[in-house]
């Protein structure tokens, strides 16, 4: 499956109000098509002549734009995250000081905790599609360099990688920290209802006398769009990270491999754990349903 039919199928699947901070790779698909194309296509010596130099510097000038629609959303999603994530813990920590006082029944704590843990699945999810939106973003804008350079006989691609890769859209390692965070926050405040976040088939999960567990049902009612834009996410991920197995300078898998390199974590306790929660079901989904993608 081409990268570009992954790309527009990722864009059907993800949250609303996200689909307009993608790259615009159609339309710059598209203008590349209508570039002239590389006059001599054969190597151009060290001290030739440049033709296609005026040509490169407005291209360049359309990906930089591209390149602080990137950062602006990523950063901006990223320091919300921080903030909601903090509201959280702090919204916990008044919930467990308050158990015996400000509830006037034991069921009124249940459902003030169920907000809580669909308040984290949610945010939860997020988080991963953010990465996902880095990874996705960086793997288009590789793909039209590459595109441009095949066109028109220029030598962008390497140098502009080079340049995104130190951008803030595509440093993850906070924001990888605080998905663990919030991993083992899940983990160590919800042991026993993980399975609500594990998988979309939750809906289907029945209990013992037949009927749906309700509150399994609840937080996976109210997370599922970013479940759904989460899992297209990965699905596309999964196949890029396949089908660029090979080293290249350019090589797709190269930079995602070290994209997270990190292993900090800031669980609210000393453990330092992580649960497998919606990171590790939507990998197995993706494991058996891998899409494969090309140029």
């Amino acid at each position: 499956m081409k990268f570009g039919k992954d790309f527009r199928n990722h864009l059907e699947e993800t949250l609303p109000e996200w689909r307009d901070k993608f790259l615009c790779y159609k339309p710059l698909k598209k203008l590349i098509k209508h570039l002239p194309p590389d006059p001599n296509p054969h190597p151009v010596d060290a001290g030739a002549p440049r033709p296609w130099v005026g040509l490169e510097e407005w291209f360049v000038r359309i990906l930089n734009e591209e390149l602080d629609k990137f950062n602006d959303f990523y950063v901006d999603k990223e320091e919300e995250f921080v903030i909601r994530l903090q509201e959280l813990k702090e919204r916990i920590e008044r919930v467990r000081a308050s158990k015996n006082g400000a509830f006037t029944s034991e069921s009124k704590f249940s459902e003030e905790m169920l907000e809580i843990r669909k308040a984290f699945v949610t945010i939860h999810g997020e988080m991963v599609l953010l990465k996902n939106y880095s990874s996705l973003n960086f793997a288009g804008l590789v793909k039209i360099l590459k595109k441009y350079d095949k066109r028109t006989g220029g030598l962008l691609s390497l140098r502009f990688t080079q340049r995104a890769l130190h951008q803030p859209f595509f440093t993850t390692e906070p924001l990888t920290r605080l998905v663990r965070e919030c991993e083992a926050n899940l983990e160590l405040l919800f042991p026993l209802e993980a399975e609500v976040i594990e998988s979309g088939s939750a809906e289907k999960r029945e209990t013992s006398d037949g009927m749906r567990n309700p509150e399994a049902s609840s937080v996976q009612e109210d997370t599922m769009d970013v479940y759904r834009s989460t899992l297209a996410a990965m699905k596309a991920i999964q196949g890029l990270r396949k089908a660029s197995s090979t080293y290249n300078p350019l090589s797709l898998a190269q930079f995602f491999h070290g994209q997270d390199g990190d292993d900090g974590s800031g669980a609210i306790t000393a453990e330092n754990s992580a649960s497998n929660s919606l990171t590790t079901s939507q990998n197995q989904d993706v494991d058996q349903e891998s899409v494969h993608s090309g140029d």
